[in-house]
Protein backbone atom coordinates (compact mmCIF):
# COMPACT_ATOMS: atom_id res chain seq x y z
CA UNK A 1 0.00 0.00 0.00
CA UNK A 2 2.62 2.55 0.63
CA UNK A 3 3.96 2.18 -3.15
CA UNK A 4 0.62 2.88 -4.33
CA UNK A 5 -0.09 5.60 -1.95
CA UNK A 6 3.13 7.30 -3.47
CA UNK A 7 2.48 6.16 -6.91
CA UNK A 8 -1.23 7.48 -6.91
CA UNK A 9 0.52 10.81 -5.20
CA UNK A 10 2.62 11.33 -7.94
CA UNK A 11 0.43 10.95 -10.49
CA UNK A 12 -1.89 13.59 -8.98
CA UNK A 13 0.83 15.86 -8.89
CA UNK A 14 1.91 15.76 -12.19
CA UNK A 15 -1.13 16.89 -13.52
CA UNK A 16 -0.76 20.55 -10.89
CA UNK A 17 -2.37 19.46 -7.71
CA UNK A 18 -0.86 21.22 -5.05
CA UNK A 19 1.05 19.21 -2.62
CA UNK A 20 -0.84 19.09 0.18
CA UNK A 21 -3.91 18.56 -1.81
CA UNK A 22 -2.55 15.49 -4.02
CA UNK A 23 -1.44 13.83 -0.80
CA UNK A 24 -4.84 13.89 1.09
CA UNK A 25 -6.29 12.46 -2.13
CA UNK A 26 -3.46 9.73 -2.39
CA UNK A 27 -4.37 8.83 0.85
CA UNK A 28 -8.60 8.62 0.76
CA UNK A 29 -7.99 6.52 -2.60
CA UNK A 30 -5.74 3.93 -0.26
CA UNK A 31 -8.63 3.76 2.58
CA UNK A 32 -11.60 3.46 -0.07
CA UNK A 33 -9.19 0.34 -1.79
CA UNK A 34 -8.89 -0.92 1.53
CA UNK A 35 -12.10 -0.09 3.58
CA UNK A 36 -14.36 2.46 2.16
CA UNK A 37 -15.68 2.93 5.95
CA UNK A 38 -12.19 4.18 6.62
CA UNK A 39 -12.53 7.55 4.84
CA UNK A 40 -14.53 8.99 7.90
CA UNK A 41 -10.74 8.72 9.89
CA UNK A 42 -9.52 11.34 7.14
CA UNK A 43 -11.11 14.16 9.25
CA UNK A 44 -9.93 13.02 12.52
CA UNK A 45 -6.38 12.04 11.41
CA UNK A 46 -6.12 15.58 9.86
CA UNK A 47 -7.17 16.93 12.93
CA UNK A 48 -4.42 15.35 15.22
CA UNK A 49 -1.82 16.01 13.09
CA UNK A 50 -2.81 20.01 13.51
CA UNK A 51 -3.72 19.73 17.00
CA UNK A 52 -0.06 20.12 18.46
CA UNK A 53 0.41 22.37 20.36
CA UNK A 54 4.59 23.19 19.90
CA UNK A 55 3.28 23.92 16.01
CA UNK A 56 1.76 27.24 17.03
CA UNK A 57 5.74 28.60 17.43
CA UNK A 58 5.41 28.28 13.36
CA UNK A 59 2.88 31.09 13.10
CA UNK A 60 4.96 33.18 15.86
CA UNK A 61 8.46 33.00 13.76
CA UNK A 62 7.02 33.97 10.91
CA UNK A 63 5.01 36.80 12.06
CA UNK A 64 8.52 38.20 13.89
CA UNK A 65 10.27 37.66 10.49
CA UNK A 66 7.68 39.72 9.00
CA UNK A 67 7.38 42.63 11.14
CA UNK A 68 11.11 42.60 11.23
CA UNK A 69 11.32 44.64 7.92
CA UNK A 70 8.61 46.73 9.16
CA UNK A 71 10.51 47.83 12.53
CA UNK A 72 12.97 49.06 10.86
CA UNK A 73 15.50 46.11 12.71
CA UNK A 74 16.38 44.87 8.78
CA UNK A 75 17.50 48.20 7.97
CA UNK A 76 20.28 47.96 11.29
CA UNK A 77 21.30 44.61 9.99
CA UNK A 78 22.28 46.42 7.15
CA UNK A 79 24.16 48.98 8.47
CA UNK A 80 25.85 46.81 10.85
CA UNK A 81 26.82 44.14 7.82
CA UNK A 82 28.08 46.87 5.74
CA UNK A 83 30.20 48.41 8.51
CA UNK A 84 31.84 44.69 9.13
CA UNK A 85 32.02 43.50 5.84
CA UNK A 86 32.27 46.50 3.68
CA UNK A 87 36.09 46.53 3.46
CA UNK A 88 35.88 42.84 2.17
CA UNK A 89 36.57 42.47 -1.34
CA UNK A 90 33.39 41.65 -3.34
CA UNK A 91 31.71 43.62 -0.30
CA UNK A 92 28.42 43.82 -1.20
CA UNK A 93 28.13 40.10 -1.80
CA UNK A 94 30.11 39.42 1.44
CA UNK A 95 27.35 42.34 3.16
CA UNK A 96 24.49 40.20 1.42
CA UNK A 97 25.85 36.81 2.97
CA UNK A 98 26.29 38.04 6.59
CA UNK A 99 23.05 39.74 6.14
CA UNK A 100 21.67 36.59 5.75
CA UNK A 101 23.28 35.04 8.47
CA UNK A 102 22.09 37.57 10.80
CA UNK A 103 18.48 37.94 9.60
CA UNK A 104 18.17 33.85 9.79
CA UNK A 105 19.40 34.19 13.13
CA UNK A 106 16.13 36.13 13.58
CA UNK A 107 13.82 34.51 11.59
CA UNK A 108 14.84 31.19 10.65
CA UNK A 109 12.97 31.13 7.24
CA UNK A 110 14.95 30.89 4.09
CA UNK A 111 12.46 32.23 1.07
CA UNK A 112 11.41 34.55 3.87
CA UNK A 113 15.54 35.67 3.75
CA UNK A 114 15.51 35.53 0.02
CA UNK A 115 12.92 37.25 -0.39
CA UNK A 116 13.73 40.33 2.36
CA UNK A 117 17.13 39.77 1.83
CA UNK A 118 17.22 39.75 -2.30
CA UNK A 119 15.11 43.06 -2.57
CA UNK A 120 17.28 45.17 -1.05
CA UNK A 121 20.74 43.52 -1.99
CA UNK A 122 20.12 42.43 -5.67
CA UNK A 123 19.65 45.81 -7.24
CA UNK A 124 22.88 46.67 -5.58
CA UNK A 125 24.86 43.71 -6.49
CA UNK A 126 23.64 44.09 -9.79
CA UNK A 127 24.76 47.47 -10.63
CA UNK A 128 27.93 47.15 -8.79
CA UNK A 129 28.77 43.94 -10.76
CA UNK A 130 26.99 43.66 -13.66
CA UNK A 131 26.53 40.37 -13.22
CA UNK A 132 22.42 39.65 -12.33
CA UNK A 133 22.80 36.18 -11.72
CA UNK A 134 25.95 36.29 -9.47
CA UNK A 135 24.11 38.65 -7.39
CA UNK A 136 20.63 36.43 -7.01
CA UNK A 137 23.22 33.44 -6.93
CA UNK A 138 24.79 34.66 -3.63
CA UNK A 139 21.25 35.85 -2.19
CA UNK A 140 19.79 32.78 -2.63
CA UNK A 141 22.52 30.27 -1.49
CA UNK A 142 23.20 32.44 1.65
CA UNK A 143 19.09 32.34 2.29
CA UNK A 144 20.38 28.70 3.00
CA UNK A 145 21.80 29.71 6.55
CA UNK A 146 18.62 31.45 7.76
CA UNK A 147 16.86 27.64 8.41
CA UNK A 148 20.09 25.98 9.83
CA UNK A 149 21.36 28.79 12.43
CA UNK A 150 18.31 28.66 15.07
CA UNK A 151 15.59 29.63 15.34
CA UNK A 152 15.01 27.29 12.51
CA UNK A 153 11.63 26.49 11.41
CA UNK A 154 12.03 23.14 9.73
CA UNK A 155 14.23 21.69 12.95
CA UNK A 156 10.66 22.58 15.12
CA UNK A 157 8.87 20.78 12.53
CA UNK A 158 11.42 17.74 12.63
CA UNK A 159 11.63 17.65 15.82
CA UNK A 160 7.67 17.17 15.86
CA UNK A 161 7.80 14.53 13.65
CA UNK A 162 10.44 12.35 15.29
CA UNK A 163 8.84 13.04 18.78
CA UNK A 164 12.09 12.03 20.31
CA UNK A 165 14.11 15.07 19.67
CA UNK A 166 14.40 18.28 22.05
CA UNK A 167 14.29 21.61 20.13
CA UNK A 168 16.42 23.31 21.74
CA UNK A 169 18.86 20.48 21.01
CA UNK A 170 18.72 20.63 17.32
CA UNK A 171 19.04 24.60 17.51
CA UNK A 172 22.23 23.88 19.96
CA UNK A 173 23.43 21.54 17.09
CA UNK A 174 22.59 23.71 13.95
CA UNK A 175 25.01 26.58 15.26
CA UNK A 176 28.43 25.01 13.91
CA UNK A 177 27.07 23.96 10.97
CA UNK A 178 25.56 27.16 9.92
CA UNK A 179 28.50 29.05 10.60
CA UNK A 180 30.79 26.47 8.34
CA UNK A 181 28.02 26.84 5.83
CA UNK A 182 28.17 31.25 5.55
CA UNK A 183 31.60 31.56 6.30
CA UNK A 184 32.49 29.45 3.52
CA UNK A 185 30.15 31.14 1.23
CA UNK A 186 32.44 34.50 2.16
CA UNK A 187 35.38 33.05 1.49
CA UNK A 188 34.17 31.64 -2.07
CA UNK A 189 33.02 34.96 -2.48
CA UNK A 190 36.04 36.40 -1.52
CA UNK A 191 38.01 33.88 -4.11
CA UNK A 192 35.27 35.21 -6.99
CA UNK A 193 35.78 38.60 -6.20
CA UNK A 194 39.37 38.47 -6.91
CA UNK A 195 39.16 36.38 -10.19
CA UNK A 196 36.46 38.97 -11.26
CA UNK A 197 38.37 41.91 -10.19
CA UNK A 198 34.94 42.49 -7.74
CA UNK A 199 36.15 45.69 -5.66
CA UNK A 200 36.03 46.39 -1.95
CA UNK A 201 33.86 49.32 -1.47
CA UNK A 202 32.43 49.57 2.28
CA UNK A 203 33.92 53.23 3.06
CA UNK A 204 35.71 54.80 6.19
CA UNK A 205 33.73 54.68 9.31
CA UNK A 206 34.83 57.15 12.30
CA UNK A 207 34.58 55.36 15.87
CA UNK A 208 31.53 57.29 16.71
CA UNK A 209 30.03 56.25 13.68
CA UNK A 210 30.49 52.48 14.71
CA UNK A 211 29.28 53.60 18.05
CA UNK A 212 26.18 54.74 16.70
CA UNK A 213 25.39 51.81 14.16
CA UNK A 214 26.73 49.25 17.00
CA UNK A 215 24.26 50.84 19.50
CA UNK A 216 21.76 51.15 16.99
CA UNK A 217 22.12 47.14 15.81
CA UNK A 218 21.77 46.10 19.62
CA UNK A 219 18.53 46.33 19.38
CA UNK A 220 18.21 43.73 16.52
CA UNK A 221 20.49 42.02 18.31
CA UNK A 222 18.96 41.47 21.37
CA UNK A 223 16.23 39.58 19.62
CA UNK A 224 17.78 36.56 18.67
CA UNK A 225 19.91 36.36 21.99
CA UNK A 226 15.50 36.60 23.72
CA UNK A 227 14.61 33.59 20.99
CA UNK A 228 17.66 31.35 20.91
CA UNK A 229 19.30 31.81 24.65
CA UNK A 230 15.43 31.32 25.78
CA UNK A 231 15.08 28.06 24.16
CA UNK A 232 18.31 26.64 24.59
CA UNK A 233 18.58 26.99 28.01
CA UNK A 234 15.11 25.83 29.27
CA UNK A 235 13.95 28.96 30.14
CA UNK A 236 11.01 29.08 27.48
CA UNK A 237 9.66 27.23 24.91
CA UNK A 238 9.50 27.75 21.10
CA UNK A 239 5.53 28.81 21.41
CA UNK A 240 6.75 31.35 24.07
CA UNK A 241 9.76 31.85 22.70
CA UNK A 242 7.79 33.10 19.16
CA UNK A 243 5.60 35.07 20.91
CA UNK A 244 8.39 37.27 22.77
CA UNK A 245 9.85 38.14 19.28
CA UNK A 246 6.59 39.46 17.62
CA UNK A 247 5.73 41.18 20.97
CA UNK A 248 9.60 42.66 20.86
CA UNK A 249 9.55 43.40 17.08
CA UNK A 250 5.96 45.24 17.72
CA UNK A 251 7.63 46.75 20.44
CA UNK A 252 10.45 48.15 18.24
CA UNK A 253 8.22 49.19 15.60
CA UNK A 254 5.94 51.41 17.23
CA UNK A 255 7.88 52.93 20.17
CA UNK A 256 11.70 52.71 19.35
CA UNK A 257 12.26 53.40 15.36
CA UNK A 258 8.52 53.82 14.96
CA UNK A 259 8.61 53.07 11.20
CA UNK A 260 5.65 50.31 11.60
CA UNK A 261 2.26 51.24 11.72
CA UNK A 262 -1.31 49.03 11.79
CA UNK A 263 -1.00 48.68 7.45
CA UNK A 264 2.53 47.36 8.23
CA UNK A 265 1.13 44.93 11.08
CA UNK A 266 -2.11 44.23 8.91
CA UNK A 267 0.11 42.74 6.22
CA UNK A 268 2.68 41.15 8.19
CA UNK A 269 -0.69 39.15 9.84
CA UNK A 270 -1.78 38.60 6.49
CA UNK A 271 0.91 36.99 5.05
CA UNK A 272 1.71 34.81 8.39
CA UNK A 273 -1.82 33.24 8.33
CA UNK A 274 -1.06 32.45 4.21
CA UNK A 275 2.36 30.75 5.02
CA UNK A 276 0.94 29.01 8.21
CA UNK A 277 -2.17 27.51 6.78
CA UNK A 278 -0.28 25.77 4.05
CA UNK A 279 2.37 24.13 6.91
CA UNK A 280 -0.54 23.22 9.16
CA UNK A 281 -2.61 21.46 6.21
CA UNK A 282 0.77 19.68 5.09
CA UNK A 283 1.16 18.72 8.49
CA UNK A 284 -2.61 17.08 8.94
CA UNK A 285 -2.79 15.79 5.64
CA UNK A 286 0.55 14.01 6.05
CA UNK A 287 -0.54 12.48 8.96
CA UNK A 288 -3.05 10.45 7.52
CA UNK A 289 -0.66 9.26 4.90
CA UNK A 290 1.98 8.42 8.06
CA UNK A 291 -0.91 6.57 9.25
CA UNK A 292 -0.99 4.57 6.51
CA UNK A 293 2.67 3.78 6.46
CA UNK A 294 2.40 2.86 9.91
CA UNK A 295 -0.10 0.51 10.17
CA UNK A 296 1.12 -1.08 6.54
CA UNK A 297 4.30 -1.88 7.93
CA UNK A 298 6.01 0.33 5.63
CA UNK A 299 8.86 2.14 7.73
CA UNK A 300 9.71 -1.47 8.63
CA UNK A 301 9.75 -3.09 5.07
CA UNK A 302 12.03 -0.13 3.84
CA UNK A 303 14.30 -1.01 6.57
CA UNK A 304 14.43 -4.98 5.96
CA UNK A 305 15.35 -3.78 2.36
CA UNK A 306 18.28 -1.40 3.22
CA UNK A 307 19.45 -3.88 5.54
CA UNK A 308 19.69 -7.00 2.94
CA UNK A 309 21.27 -4.57 0.68
CA UNK A 310 23.85 -3.14 3.52
CA UNK A 311 24.52 -3.11 7.44
CA UNK A 312 26.57 -0.52 7.70
CA UNK A 313 25.15 2.83 9.04
CA UNK A 314 27.70 5.32 7.06
CA UNK A 315 26.29 3.34 3.33
CA UNK A 316 23.39 3.71 5.06
CA UNK A 317 23.38 7.21 5.39
CA UNK A 318 25.22 7.53 1.99
CA UNK A 319 21.99 6.39 0.27
CA UNK A 320 19.58 9.00 3.00
CA UNK A 321 21.69 11.62 1.68
CA UNK A 322 20.89 10.79 -1.94
CA UNK A 323 17.43 10.26 -1.73
CA UNK A 324 16.76 13.19 0.16
CA UNK A 325 19.06 15.85 -1.84
CA UNK A 326 16.55 13.74 -5.01
CA UNK A 327 13.99 14.57 -3.01
CA UNK A 328 14.73 17.96 -1.77
CA UNK A 329 14.56 18.80 -5.73
CA UNK A 330 10.86 17.92 -6.20
CA UNK A 331 9.16 18.88 -3.00
CA UNK A 332 8.84 21.74 -0.44
CA UNK A 333 11.02 21.92 2.54
CA UNK A 334 7.98 21.19 5.27
CA UNK A 335 6.25 18.67 2.69
CA UNK A 336 9.48 16.54 2.40
CA UNK A 337 9.92 16.19 6.47
CA UNK A 338 6.90 15.12 7.20
CA UNK A 339 6.32 12.86 4.20
CA UNK A 340 9.69 11.06 4.48
CA UNK A 341 10.27 11.64 8.16
CA UNK A 342 8.00 8.57 9.42
CA UNK A 343 10.06 6.73 7.28
CA UNK A 344 13.72 7.39 7.34
CA UNK A 345 13.37 8.30 11.27
CA UNK A 346 12.53 4.77 12.05
CA UNK A 347 15.60 3.00 9.98
CA UNK A 348 17.91 5.82 11.55
CA UNK A 349 17.00 4.27 14.77
CA UNK A 350 17.28 1.13 13.80
CA UNK A 351 20.72 1.48 12.35
CA UNK A 352 21.64 3.34 15.50
CA UNK A 353 22.49 6.27 14.41
CA UNK A 354 21.79 9.31 17.18
CA UNK A 355 18.68 11.04 16.23
CA UNK A 356 19.98 14.39 16.76
CA UNK A 357 22.69 13.67 14.34
CA UNK A 358 20.09 12.39 11.89
CA UNK A 359 17.88 15.25 12.13
CA UNK A 360 20.56 18.21 11.59
CA UNK A 361 21.61 15.59 8.43
CA UNK A 362 17.70 15.45 7.50
CA UNK A 363 17.32 19.14 7.61
CA UNK A 364 20.63 20.19 5.46
CA UNK A 365 19.33 18.09 2.45
CA UNK A 366 16.20 19.59 2.20
CA UNK A 367 17.42 22.79 3.11
CA UNK A 368 19.68 22.72 0.02
CA UNK A 369 16.83 21.81 -2.29
CA UNK A 370 15.70 25.16 -1.82
CA UNK A 371 18.11 26.30 -4.05
CA UNK A 372 18.49 23.25 -6.80
CA UNK A 373 16.23 23.25 -9.46
CA UNK A 374 13.21 22.31 -10.88
CA UNK A 375 11.67 23.41 -7.70
CA UNK A 376 14.47 25.29 -5.71
CA UNK A 377 11.99 28.11 -4.26
CA UNK A 378 14.07 30.11 -3.58
CA UNK A 379 16.26 30.22 -7.09
CA UNK A 380 12.28 31.40 -8.39
CA UNK A 381 12.77 34.17 -5.51
CA UNK A 382 15.45 35.59 -6.55
CA UNK A 383 15.57 35.59 -10.61
CA UNK A 384 11.83 36.92 -10.09
CA UNK A 385 13.02 39.70 -7.51
CA UNK A 386 16.07 40.60 -10.43
CA UNK A 387 14.10 40.00 -13.44
CA UNK A 388 16.82 37.51 -14.72
CA UNK A 389 16.58 33.98 -16.24
CA UNK A 390 16.63 31.01 -14.01
CA UNK A 391 19.69 28.91 -15.91
CA UNK A 392 22.32 32.17 -14.97
CA UNK A 393 21.12 31.72 -11.52
CA UNK A 394 21.83 28.16 -11.21
CA UNK A 395 25.32 28.33 -13.38
CA UNK A 396 26.19 30.92 -10.63
CA UNK A 397 25.41 29.49 -7.93
CA UNK A 398 27.31 26.48 -8.36
CA UNK A 399 30.37 27.05 -6.69
CA UNK A 400 28.13 27.61 -3.20
CA UNK A 401 26.25 24.26 -4.34
CA UNK A 402 29.34 22.18 -3.83
CA UNK A 403 30.11 24.05 -0.75
CA UNK A 404 26.96 23.53 0.66
CA UNK A 405 27.27 19.46 -0.16
CA UNK A 406 30.70 19.48 1.18
CA UNK A 407 29.22 21.01 4.85
CA UNK A 408 26.75 18.17 4.19
CA UNK A 409 29.68 15.61 4.04
CA UNK A 410 30.65 17.01 7.00
CA UNK A 411 27.80 17.17 9.15
CA UNK A 412 26.98 13.59 7.77
CA UNK A 413 30.64 11.56 8.84
CA UNK A 414 31.96 14.21 11.38
CA UNK A 415 29.38 14.57 13.67
CA UNK A 416 31.42 15.16 16.76
CA UNK A 417 32.27 18.16 14.98
CA UNK A 418 28.92 20.20 16.06
CA UNK A 419 27.56 18.02 18.18
CA UNK A 420 29.68 18.79 20.93
CA UNK A 421 27.74 22.17 21.59
CA UNK A 422 24.35 20.83 22.53
CA UNK A 423 26.48 17.91 24.45
CA UNK A 424 28.03 21.10 26.25
CA UNK A 425 24.78 22.59 26.81
CA UNK A 426 23.15 19.42 28.81
CA UNK A 427 21.28 17.83 26.13
CA UNK A 428 22.46 13.79 25.92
Amino acid sequence: MGATLMLTFLGVLAIGVPVAFALGIAAMVIFAVINPSLLALVPQRIFTGMDLFALVAVPFFILAGELMGGSGILDRIMAFSRMVAGGIRGSVAQVTILVSMIFGWINGSGVAGASAVGSMMIPTATRQYGNAGFACAVTACASTVGPIIPPSVPMIIYALVAQNVSVGALFAAGVVPGLLIGLGMMAIVYLIARRRNYPADGGHYTLGQRFVISRQFLVALLLPLIMVGGIVSGAFTPVESGAIAVLYAMLVGFFVTRTLDLKGLYAALRKTGVISSVVFLMMGVANVAAWIMTTEQVPQAAAEAIRAFTDNPLVFLLLVNLILLVVGCLFDTVAAMVMFGPILIPMAEAFGIDPLHFGVIVCINLIIGMVTPPVGICLFVVSGIAKTPIERVVRESLPFLFWLLAVLAIVTYLPQSYLWLPRLMGYA
